[in-house]
């Protein structure tokens, strides 16, 4: 199939490496034009616009940032994404699926991705083009891998068509696939990324435990790692979690859910872990 990738980030480039593997035909944009170069020098099909890319693909990848400012999700990122590709939708012939796949909070694709490609596409969704939240479970640093071997592909979808369309691409992969409605989709993205938080800090005060006490941290983490039902991610305290997604996501979905009059006692003390840990490790450094 024709597919484009909006937002050649690390997201970007793996999904669309590979499905290129699986012999679907890709054309990348972004609006960094540094990386569309890399991309065009390394032998892959580029768009310059994002017309280009919307009118040249059957399905519409959207791996943009969505970063954590000021303890909330910031949308500003994706919604010029989506509004470029809403006028796009307007000056192409045929139904096309646009498919969400960065990391947004639970409502955010049904209540304002939705509504503004209508708007800017003067078209419906459901009848003249689909929508899908496919959320990805890429590691930074073997993302490509996590992509050609993953343990599920979740699609939440608009409506059924939409979401047939988006397991056809995906039809060559050996995993389950996991069909359900947009916000399941996404809060399925944020309660992994959560519980995986969640772990990491319940073993970095297993770790300070440790350390008073003199025990083994280390072989504390590979023993209990070898319990089927825990396994070896996280297990080994003194490592706080960081990167690009565990602490915004943390952030933004504990900010999220004290909007709606809810308490995230224990993901604040996963939080609150996470910083006490880091604080430890510079009083052992001393």
């Amino acid at each position: 199939m024709d597919l484009s990738i909006v937002g050649s980030g690390v997201i970007g480039q793996a999904t669309g490496f590979g499905f290129s593997k699986f012999g679907h035909n890709l054309v990348f944009y972004d609006i960094n034009e540094k990386t569309l170069a890399t991309l065009k020098d390394s032998g892959h099909n580029i768009s310059q616009s994002l017309l280009g890319a919307v009118q040249n693909s059957d399905v519409i990848f959207v791996c943009v940032p969505t970063p954590t400012v000021d303890g909330l999700m910031d949308f500003g990122i994706m919604q010029d994404a989506i509004v470029g590709i809403g006028e796009a939708l307007r000056e192409v012939d045929g139904y096309r699926v646009v498919v969400v796949r960065s990391t947004v909070l639970p409502s955010t694709t049904r209540c304002k991705v939705v509504p503004l490609l209508e708007r800017y596409s003067k078209l419906t969704a459901g009848d003249d083009f689909g929508v899908c939240m496919n959320p990805e479970f890429l590691r930074e640093k073997t993302a490509f891998e996590d992509f050609l071997n993953p343990d599920r592909v979740v699609i939440g979808e608009f409506d059924k068509r939409s979401g047939d369309l988006l397991e056809k691409v995906y039809s060559s992969f050996d995993a389950p696939v996991i069909r359900t409605s947009l916000d399941s989709a996404e809060m399925i993205k944020y309660a992994s990324n959560l519980f995986l938080a969640t772990k990491i800090s319940f073993f970095n005060e297993m770790y300070i435990f440790c350390q008073k006490l003199g025990v083994d941290s280390e072989l504390l983490g590979k023993a209990v790692s070898l319990d089927p039902r825990i396994g070896e991610y996280g297990v080994y305290g003194g490592r706080p979690f960081d990167g690009k997604c565990l602490p915004k996501d943390l952030e933004a979905f504990s900010s999220f859910v004290k909007t709606l009059d809810v308490n995230p006692k224990l993901l604040d003390a996963v939080s609150h872990v996470n910083t006490e840990v880091d604080s430890f490790n510079k009083k052992v450094r001393k």
